[in-house]
Protein backbone atom coordinates (compact mmCIF):
# COMPACT_ATOMS: atom_id res chain seq x y z
CA UNK A 1 0.00 0.00 0.00
CA UNK A 2 2.94 2.28 0.68
CA UNK A 3 5.00 1.70 -2.44
CA UNK A 4 1.47 2.18 -4.26
CA UNK A 5 1.18 5.62 -2.55
CA UNK A 6 4.99 6.54 -3.41
CA UNK A 7 4.97 5.39 -7.14
CA UNK A 8 1.76 7.40 -8.00
CA UNK A 9 3.02 10.66 -5.85
CA UNK A 10 6.71 9.72 -8.19
CA UNK A 11 4.27 9.77 -11.51
CA UNK A 12 1.86 12.54 -10.65
CA UNK A 13 5.32 14.52 -9.89
CA UNK A 14 6.99 13.47 -12.83
CA UNK A 15 4.22 13.80 -14.59
CA UNK A 16 4.30 17.54 -13.24
CA UNK A 17 7.76 18.07 -14.05
CA UNK A 18 7.82 16.91 -17.69
CA UNK A 19 4.55 19.03 -18.48
CA UNK A 20 6.41 22.29 -17.27
CA UNK A 21 9.33 21.20 -19.37
CA UNK A 22 10.44 24.03 -21.85
CA UNK A 23 9.27 23.16 -25.39
CA UNK A 24 11.16 26.41 -26.53
CA UNK A 25 13.50 25.30 -29.56
CA UNK A 26 17.60 26.32 -29.16
CA UNK A 27 17.94 29.08 -31.14
CA UNK A 28 18.89 29.26 -34.76
CA UNK A 29 21.55 32.16 -34.95
CA UNK A 30 23.58 34.17 -33.25
CA UNK A 31 23.29 37.60 -33.41
CA UNK A 32 26.04 40.49 -32.59
CA UNK A 33 27.55 43.97 -33.99
CA UNK A 34 29.75 43.98 -37.93
CA UNK A 35 33.64 45.15 -37.18
CA UNK A 36 33.60 47.93 -39.16
CA UNK A 37 37.25 49.14 -40.89
CA UNK A 38 36.04 52.20 -42.81
CA UNK A 39 33.72 54.72 -43.57
CA UNK A 40 32.96 56.74 -47.01
CA UNK A 41 30.18 59.73 -47.16
CA UNK A 42 29.05 60.33 -50.90
CA UNK A 43 26.76 63.10 -51.56
CA UNK A 44 24.98 63.44 -54.92
CA UNK A 45 24.52 66.89 -57.00
CA UNK A 46 20.51 66.82 -57.60
CA UNK A 47 18.07 68.06 -55.21
CA UNK A 48 17.15 67.20 -53.20
CA UNK A 49 20.26 66.09 -52.06
CA UNK A 50 20.99 62.10 -50.84
CA UNK A 51 23.71 60.90 -48.67
CA UNK A 52 24.74 57.47 -48.48
CA UNK A 53 27.15 56.24 -45.86
CA UNK A 54 29.46 53.15 -47.45
CA UNK A 55 30.35 51.09 -44.80
CA UNK A 56 33.35 48.73 -45.19
CA UNK A 57 34.56 45.83 -42.53
CA UNK A 58 35.16 42.15 -41.85
CA UNK A 59 32.95 39.18 -40.89
CA UNK A 60 34.73 36.72 -39.11
CA UNK A 61 33.80 33.69 -40.93
CA UNK A 62 32.44 32.60 -44.60
CA UNK A 63 28.80 31.86 -42.67
CA UNK A 64 28.35 35.13 -40.99
CA UNK A 65 26.19 37.89 -42.58
CA UNK A 66 24.60 41.39 -42.57
CA UNK A 67 21.04 40.83 -40.91
CA UNK A 68 20.09 44.16 -40.48
CA UNK A 69 21.21 47.69 -40.53
CA UNK A 70 19.63 50.84 -38.81
CA UNK A 71 20.63 54.10 -38.46
CA UNK A 72 19.50 56.77 -35.73
CA UNK A 73 19.52 60.62 -35.67
CA UNK A 74 20.98 61.82 -32.78
CA UNK A 75 21.51 65.41 -33.13
CA UNK A 76 23.73 66.02 -35.60
CA UNK A 77 24.92 62.40 -35.70
CA UNK A 78 23.90 59.95 -37.72
CA UNK A 79 24.70 56.10 -36.39
CA UNK A 80 24.87 53.45 -37.79
CA UNK A 81 24.38 50.02 -36.66
CA UNK A 82 24.80 46.77 -38.77
CA UNK A 83 23.55 43.46 -37.30
CA UNK A 84 24.98 40.31 -38.22
CA UNK A 85 23.85 36.53 -38.01
CA UNK A 86 25.34 33.55 -37.99
CA UNK A 87 23.72 29.62 -38.06
CA UNK A 88 24.59 28.14 -34.49
CA UNK A 89 25.09 24.51 -36.08
CA UNK A 90 26.82 25.24 -39.32
CA UNK A 91 30.37 24.45 -39.66
CA UNK A 92 32.46 28.13 -41.34
CA UNK A 93 35.48 27.98 -42.34
CA UNK A 94 37.20 30.94 -40.17
CA UNK A 95 38.02 32.65 -43.42
CA UNK A 96 37.86 36.75 -42.62
CA UNK A 97 35.33 38.32 -45.16
CA UNK A 98 35.22 41.84 -46.33
CA UNK A 99 31.54 43.76 -46.96
CA UNK A 100 30.75 46.79 -48.02
CA UNK A 101 27.47 48.09 -47.05
CA UNK A 102 25.55 51.01 -48.78
CA UNK A 103 23.39 52.93 -46.34
CA UNK A 104 21.06 55.99 -47.71
CA UNK A 105 21.21 58.24 -44.76
CA UNK A 106 17.54 59.77 -44.20
CA UNK A 107 18.34 63.51 -44.47
CA UNK A 108 14.89 64.95 -46.16
CA UNK A 109 13.98 68.33 -44.51
CA UNK A 110 16.96 68.42 -42.24
CA UNK A 111 18.39 72.42 -41.97
CA UNK A 112 21.52 73.98 -43.48
CA UNK A 113 24.79 72.51 -41.27
CA UNK A 114 27.68 70.31 -40.38
CA UNK A 115 26.65 66.68 -39.96
CA UNK A 116 28.37 63.22 -38.79
CA UNK A 117 27.98 59.73 -39.33
CA UNK A 118 28.88 57.37 -36.94
CA UNK A 119 29.42 53.35 -37.62
CA UNK A 120 31.30 50.98 -35.62
CA UNK A 121 33.71 53.48 -33.81
CA UNK A 122 34.50 55.22 -37.53
CA UNK A 123 33.09 58.60 -37.97
CA UNK A 124 32.98 60.89 -41.25
CA UNK A 125 31.34 64.80 -41.51
CA UNK A 126 29.83 66.19 -44.71
CA UNK A 127 28.17 69.63 -44.53
CA UNK A 128 24.45 70.96 -46.19
CA UNK A 129 25.11 74.42 -47.45
CA UNK A 130 21.19 75.00 -47.06
CA UNK A 131 18.32 73.55 -45.82
CA UNK A 132 17.56 69.94 -47.50
CA UNK A 133 13.57 71.03 -48.33
CA UNK A 134 11.39 69.09 -50.10
CA UNK A 135 11.08 70.94 -53.27
CA UNK A 136 13.53 72.50 -55.22
CA UNK A 137 12.00 75.97 -54.69
CA UNK A 138 12.83 75.83 -50.84
CA UNK A 139 16.27 76.14 -51.12
CA UNK A 140 19.14 77.82 -53.44
CA UNK A 141 21.53 74.58 -53.15
CA UNK A 142 23.08 72.39 -51.49
CA UNK A 143 26.64 71.38 -51.38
Amino acid sequence: MRVARWSGLLCAGLFLLLGCASTEEPPEYVYGEATVTGLEIVMTDSFPIQVVAIVYGELPDACTIIDSVSQELRSRTFVVSLTTRRPVSEVCALTVTPFEASVPLAILGLEAGVYSVSAGGQSEIFRLTKDNATHPEDSEGIL
